[in-house]
């Protein structure tokens, strides 16, 4: 499967069936946490993992001068990231929203239109955070209870179908004005994927989405492009990275256990993730231009 040129599709497949069984079975809301470390471990961290090595992979790509440079300018962004959240949440969840809309929606487009429109790409990534949150309101007003210009809003005279309808019209309304080379199926997807986060709570949301229709696909892009032998050698180049990120997040746990609570435990994997992401957005903007 991971060799046919459908492997895009392939792996957004496997998401959406193992979404139906959670949705089917009714995988209670109390295992969701253990599916968000499963996938992270497994699949969201290694896509980011091979960063080094994909930065030198496309000569046509950004340059570092060495090895050194790439790792001093990755870990300044990292740090600047956490201080961002340090010194200013709102600013911090501010730039992690910004920066994840570029990016999820850069790679979403892909298989669907070419990379080149950022336009596109920020509104399709915008698109897909809202639907996530509008689909998790309340659960969301209870998770950043600390932000109480938004936690304070009554919310509860509407229906959660509310939600679900407000955001495929958003999305209908946003991109039908892009000229899009299968906008039909790229409509389809990505209702169906409102639809899980409608029946899903907000962090096995985020898990199906970021694991199966993000970094999944993501990495295989990445397997094929270095051009390894096999694709279990090369997510045994993942490994060290991969530790190291978990490691990363051990430490900013123990920096500030108060983050890590049963009712802040999304909010703290937010920074961790942000923190993460800022830099492997801009290996990934080279490495996805023009496909």
């Amino acid at each position: 499967m991971f060799l046919t040129k459908n492997y895009i599709l392939s792996s957004k497949l496997i998401g959406l069936i193992f979404a139906l069984s959670i949705i089917i079975f009714k995988v209670e809301n109390s295992y969701s946490a253990l599916i968000f470390v499963l996938i992270m471990l497994t699949i969201g961290i290694p896509h980011g993992s091979v960063d080094h090595l994909i930065a030198f992979i496309n000569p046509k790509s950004r340059r570092f001068k060495s090895k050194l440079s790439f790792f001093t300018i990755y870990l300044s962004l990292i740090s600047v990231n956490i201080l961002l959240w340090v010194f200013s949440p709102y600013l911090g969840l501010f730039t992690f929203l910004l920066v994840s809309c570029y990016h999820f929606g850069e790679a979403q487009v892909i298989g669907f239109n070419n990379t080149k429109n950022k336009l596109l790409n920020f509104v399709l990534g915008a698109n897909i955070l809202l639907s996530l949150f509008l689909n998790n309101i309340f659960e969301l007003q209870i998770i950043l209870n600390d932000f109480t210009l938004f936690s304070s809003i009554d919310l509860t005279s509407y229906d959660k179908t509310f939600f679900l309808l407000v955001s495929v019209t958003i999305l209908m309304i946003s991109v039908v004005q892009f000229k899009i080379d299968k906008k039909v199926p790229l409509y389809a997807e990505m209702s169906i994927l409102y639809l899980i986060f409608y029946h899903t709570d907000i962090l096995t949301s985020f898990s199906i989405y970021f694991g199966f229709s993000h970094s999944l696909p993501m990495l295989i892009m990445e397997y094929k492009e270095m051009k390894e032998k096999n694709f279990f050698s090369f997510y045994l180049k993942t490994l060290p990275f991969t530790l190291l990120a978990v490691i990363f997040g051990v430490v900013l746990y123990f920096f500030n256990n108060d983050l890590l609570t049963v009712n802040n435990l999304i909010l703290f994997t937010f920074i961790v993730i942000s923190s993460l992401t800022l830099p492997h957005v801009f290996i990934m903007k080279d490495f996805v231009e023009n496909k």
